[in-house]
């Protein structure tokens, strides 16, 4: 068995196979959000796919059966550096991890976008304004970006206290410090997700979108080249440090596993 010791009692659940429900409603429920966020980046940022995996458009298990699907892009015009979109499990057997992360280049300093949607069993939800700099640091640029969406996350807060919702608290010190401090997170109810946390997520991807569209270009070549190393070392650290990766050891076996880690945080690409 694989160490557990980072994961929320949710995850441990799938990885030791104790869970076995059907969460279809509800993996489609969060599929329909990521796949309207979706729509609505691709109508309004200029992108192209990076076709390296195009061999894991769609990807199967151990057993052969169709697991998950991953397809990454970069910006064509526009300061994107790196998108996952991607989605791995089989809602017949409870989890499901589906993901949209989009990285900007160091043209500008505006935040990336981590989102992630899934089922254990209830909806699980992730959208976090990811910021350039160290907040504590640099509290101008969470003040510019980042409190705009203050309202919205108390309110969030606030409703999930009222509904008797577990709070969500990563297990992994590093998963909790790897959170911005307007994060939205959670395991909810169906029909708590559609009603409060949905709209929520709309917005945060509205106020993202707006952000893009008018951020001023980083002109200082230092301050460009310090953006991309510590985007870089975030995005590795984030993505190998993930402590839900043996599920997918498990699910697809370590060779895929690897890779899927290694494309994921944008070491394996085109360009």
């Amino acid at each position: 068995m694989e160490n557990t010791e980072n994961l929320t009692e949710e995850f441990v659940a799938h990885l030791a196979g104790d869970v076995k429900i059907d969460t279809s409603e509800t993996f489609d429920a969060v599929m329909t959000t990521r796949d309207r966020i979706w729509e609505k980046i691709q109508n309004s940022l200029s992108l192209k796919e990076d076709l390296r995996c195009a061999d894991l458009h769609n990807f199967d298990n151990l057993n052969g059966e169709h697991i998950g699907r991953m397809r990454t892009f970069t910006g064509d015009q526009s300061p994107v550096d790196w998108i996952i979109h991607s989605n791995i499990g089989t809602p017949q057997n409870t989890f499901t991890n589906i993901h949209l992360t989009i990285y900007l280049d160091d043209s500008v300093d505006v935040p990336h976008l981590g989102m992630a949607f899934g089922t254990l069993p209830d909806a699980f939800f992730y959208i976090d304004p990811m910021p350039r700099y160290e907040p504590l640091s640099y509290p101008e640029h969470l003040q510019e970006y980042l409190s705009p969406l203050n309202d919205i996350y108390m309110s969030l807060q606030a409703e999930l206290f009222e509904a008797g919702v577990k709070p969500f608290n990563a297990a992994m010190p590093f998963i909790r410090g790897s959170l911005s401090p307007v994060a939205l997170a959670g395991i909810a109810p169906l029909d708590f997700y559609r009603e409060k946390v949905e709209p929520k997520v709309f917005a945060y991807v509205d106020h993202w979108l707006k952000l893009v569209h008018e951020a001023k270009a980083v002109q200082d070549a230092e301050t460009r080249a310090q953006l991309k190393q510590r985007d870089e070392l975030i995005r590795r650290n984030i993505v190998h440090l993930d402590p839900a990766n043996p599920i997918a050891e498990r699910l697809v076996g370590k060779p895929l596993a690897d890779r899927l880690v290694r494309i994921l945080c944008a070491e394996e690409r085109s360009e």
